[in-house]
């Protein structure tokens, strides 16, 4: 059901274009390891977690997917029975480990990223950190009760825990539920449960802290940190007892045993040690070739999973070292004990001394200087060669696409993955219009460059989770329109326009409206008091050039924000007198079907891709515990119910065919006649009309106006696309065979085709005459119209947005200029920047 009153700011509605294919389709951020170790689930950057098979195969078999966020899963926790995992779009939520169903509750109570989740043994208590310097405590047995109904929710929230307002990374917890530790750019936190409050601060690190592993019986704390090391923290003394520096970049990842005989460590550098906590030797278990996020590791240290930002999760097989084992012997630690005391280095004196052990193994450096000096051979330089070259297992998932740029019309959309491929979409089918191979972005963006476009950025293009998608936001996502030819519909009305965030709406929303009807419980969302305007309906005394019937432009010469007006108070008179007409889509008389209680979900965006596009729909903010309310969701357009808590600008729009004012669709310019040019002034010169109207049109207008006055100019248009003049002169053909049988005709507006320079058109007539020419005044022998801006020869095919963009180039009002051409005089030309 849709919200009952319009939010502040409006919620953003994103849609996301779905990929065929098994796993992730963007880095893994969490692993959590089920506790008889047969279960992994992957937390990923494409907002899914995913539950793998740990059975040994070269490729583990996805068990089955969690999707509920609509923005980064940072963490996971396995909490008792059930799995709790956190997001950028700021919640947390609840989901039974082994099924798909969807989730059991969405925790709301932080203000910005939730980025790290840590549960204790029985999971009855449960700690989310995230930026912002929030820390919050959950209860989950009261919000299991909560969830299954059994406890009645007056409003549970979260108890906050007293920590530093500096941005959190990193939170653990012991198996009690006692202490919790909170990593920040401020150092590490220690809070008391019971209190909220913070019993100790440990400096030390020299940059933020990006991971904790606290001891189960809260004595040991270790931290990693984006200074390049590691530090072990002795809670009872409330001090540093070991600096490690085994890494040569920030330290992302530690997974401890449980009782801390070992620390296993992954970071940015790629590089996977295990480091004995009682000896400092450090052995390197294997290289990444992307960025290490996150570890888990098996009870009998025999099997190690790794993720990076790749959308793929390793397997490695891990020796039990002997070599390590020997070396640690050999220096008189071999049976040093971690459990029954604080570790200290067998080497007394020189416990800080840096050492090549041979192999994969050396002992770790007390500070990240003295890491960076340590002499390694062969052709790694910086680390000892891996004990695995290869991991024994790899999980399947999609190349990320990292790279999004978006053409003119903003109607296609370039992308590039992270194997380097690029495909061309077309927002308006979800699908590749064509794949050019492994090639660089730019290339392909400047052999496509179309300056005949200047379309407003009514979506903008998303590839944070791996996908192509986009967001769209009252009231830009309305401020751009394109001609229904241009969308390929040759049979329809030259002079037709589709609003591109209107049809986007109705195409995504359409199966939620169709269940909305259906459902008789449902009530429909009342309407939004803000004022909104008929999607499309011409305004009552308005003119503009691009009617089909000879309309002219409007002679008001107000500005964007008076033409707004305009329509703001046409809009809220027609309110008043009983309501709005659907969307007719037309300049024209089509007068629409009123839509209360039938709404027309006519749309001419038709998604053309084998998955259905996903809608996800950010919250409101708040907190909460179900999935009510105004928490963030996501649907499948082939999945809604018509009870989905769609915003209530999507329901005008959808349900009711309107829409908020947009002072995108028009822009205000002047026309005049060139200074020196015999022809006369227009009686109203500057004029208002839709940005995408084309110059040919403005052309045809000025030629009308002469008429009226006796005076005959021919047309002989000038295409920076040079395919268009052979449809030119076919439209032209028929336009007059047209005329002779009484049917009518005009001109039609043209598709965009591939990238020529501007070529001017011969005409069908013969050029000007030398007498013609010499009399300089001789307009009724049909002198050719020419139309410039700037000095600049304007080309027919650009619109009144891209001339002002590309030709005009400043803010003010566009001028442009209408004369007879000199023959004697060549053209000048736009010089039109490509991309560089």
């Amino acid at each position: 059901m849709a919200s009952a009153g319009g939010a502040v700011p409006p919620r953003k509605v994103s849609f996301l274009f779905r990929r065929e294919g098994i796993g992730h389709c963007g880095g893994v951020n969490a692993l959590a390891l089920s506790r008889d170790e047969q279960q992994l689930w992957t937390g990923s950057r494409d907002s899914t977690i995913c539950c793998w098979s740990t059975a040994e195969k070269a490729q583990p078999d996805l068990m089955h997917e969690h999707v509920g966020h609509i923005d980064w899963v940072n963490g996971l926790a396995l909490a008792g029975d059930v799995l709790v995992s956190c997001s950028s779009d700021k919640t947390l939520r609840v989901w039974q480990p082994d099924s798909p169903e969807p989730a059991l509750g969405c925790l709301q109570g932080h203000s910005d990223y939730v980025t790290a989740l840590a549960a204790c043994a029985d999971g009855s208590v449960l700690a989310s950190g995230g930026l912002r310097g929030e820390v919050l405590l959950w209860d989950l047995a009261t919000l299991r009760g909560i969830m299954a109904g059994s406890t009645q929710d007056q409003g549970y929230s979260a108890s906050t825990a007293e920590v530093p307002r500096a941005s959190v990374y990193a939170v653990a917890i012991n198996a009690a539920g006692t202490l919790i530790a909170a990593g920040s750019t401020q150092g590490v936190s220690v809070v008391d449960v019971r209190s909220g409050r913070s019993v100790m601060q440990l400096k030390g690190h020299t940059d933020n802290v990006r991971s904790l592993q606290l001891e189960a019986e809260g004595r040991l704390l270790l931290s990693g940190s984006a200074d390049h090391t590691m530090r072990l923290w002795d809670l009872g003394q409330q001090r540093c007892v070991q600096t490690l520096a085994v890494h040569t970049d920030s330290v992302w990842a530690l997974a401890a045993t449980p009782s801390f005989a070992a620390v296993f460590s992954g970071g940015r550098d790629g590089c996977i040690y295990r480091t004995r906590l009682s000896t400092r030797v450090s052995e390197l278990l294997a290289v990444e070739q992307r960025p290490v996020l996150a570890l888990a590791v098996a009870s009998d240290e025999r099997r190690l999973w790794a993720a990076t930002t790749a959308p793929s999760v390793h397997t490695w097989h891990l020796e039990l070292a002997a070599a390590a084992s020997a070396h640690t012997a050999a220096i008189g630690g071999g049976s040093t004990s971690v459990g029954g005391g604080t570790p200290r280095s067998p080497l007394g004196a020189a416990a800080g001394a840096a050492a090549v052990l041979g192999g994969p193994c050396f002992i770790a450096s007390p500070s990240a200087a003295a890491r960076a000096r340590l002499p390694f051979a062969g052709q790694q330089g910086s680390h000892p060669p891996p004990q695995q070259g290869e991991p024994a297992a790899a999980t399947p998932g999609l190349p990320p696409i990292q790279h999004a740029v978006v053409l003119t019309d903003r109607r296609h959309v370039l992308t590039r993955d992270a194997d380097g491929t690029v495909l061309c979409w077309d927002l308006t089918a979800g699908c590749v219009t064509r794949d050019y191979g492994r090639c660089e972005l730019k290339e392909v963006e400047v052999a496509l460059f179309q300056p005949n476009h200047s379309v407003s950025a009514w979506c903008q293009p998303e590839v944070k989770l791996g996908s192509l998608g986009g967001a769209m936001e009252p009231p830009q996502c309305f401020g751009a329109e394109i001609y229904a030819q241009d969308l390929g519909d040759e049979e329809a009305p030259v002079d037709l326009k589709v609003n591109f965030g209107e049809q986007m709406l109705v195409a995504l929303f359409k199966g939620w409206a169709e269940a909305a009807q259906r459902t008789s419980c449902h009530a429909l969302p009342a309407p939004s008091t803000q004022v909104l305007r008929p999607a499309q309906e011409r305004v009552p005394g308005s003119r503009a050039v691009d009617q089909q019937s000879g309309a002219e432009p409007s002679d008001s010469g107000g500005s964007h924000g008076g033409d707004g007006e305009r329509q703001s108070n046409v809009a809220a008179e027609q309110a008043a007198a009983g309501g709005f007409k659907a969307s007719n889509l037309q300049d024209g008389d089509s007068e629409g079907q009123s839509i209360d209680g039938e709404p027309d979900q006519a749309t001419r965006f038709k998604f053309l891709t084998p998955l259905a596009p996903v809608v996800m729909v950010s919250g409101s903010g708040g907190s909460g515990t179900r999935a009510g309310g105004t928490v963030p969701w996501r649907c499948p357009t082939d999945a809604f119910t018509g009870k989905e808590d769609v915003p209530q600008w999507v329901a005008d729009c959808v349900l009711r065919g309107r829409y908020p004012v947009s002072r995108e669709l028009k822009m205000a310019f002047q026309l005049m006649p060139l200074p020196g040019s015999p022809l006369p002034s227009l009686l109203q010169s500057k004029l208002n009309a839709p940005r995408v109207l084309r110059v040919n049109k403005v052309a045809d207008y000025i030629r009308r106006k002469m008429e009226e006055q006796g005076i005959a100019l021919r047309e002989e248009p000038l295409f920076w696309d040079g395919s268009k003049e052979e449809k030119w002169h076919a439209e032209q053909a028929a336009s007059a065979d047209g005329s002779n049988d009484g049917s009518g005709g005009g001109l039609v507006s043209l598709p965009v085709h591939q990238l020529h320079p501007v070529q001017p058109f011969p005409g069908a007539a013969s050029s000007i005459s030398p007498a013609e020419r010499a009399r300089g005044s001789g307009l009724a022998g049909h002198g050719a119209l020419l139309v410039t801006c700037a000095g600049n020869t304007v080309p027919w095919d650009f619109s009144l947005a891209a001339v002002r963009q590309w030709i005009w180039r400043r803010s003010d009002d566009l001028v442009l200029h209408y004369s007879v051409r000199d023959r004697t005089t060549p053209l000048k030309l736009p010089a039109i920047r490509r991309p560089s």
